[in-house]
């Protein structure tokens, strides 16, 4: 489930260091330091999946509001 979030994370991670050392960062470095702040990073991806499916459960739940009785 967060294997694909992970990467992504290591990807963003890797691309921020690049920048800022001005030197190509390989993958191995960047999932050490991005394993320092994956706690946090991980923590705020779950809460916006949970706040996306409770919006699609509450959208699928509420009548149209757009129909009128002639």
């Amino acid at each position: 489930m967060l294997r694909k979030e992970w990467f992504g994370y290591v990807s963003k991670v890797r691309r921020r260091l690049s920048r800022k050392n001005k030197a190509p960062v390989s993958h191995q470095v960047a999932m050490k330091e991005a394993a320092l702040t994956w706690p946090q990073e991980k923590q705020k991806i779950l809460r916006r999946k949970k706040r996306e499916e409770k919006k699609a459960r509450n959208t699928l739940l509420l009548p149209e509001k757009n129909t009128v009785p002639k």
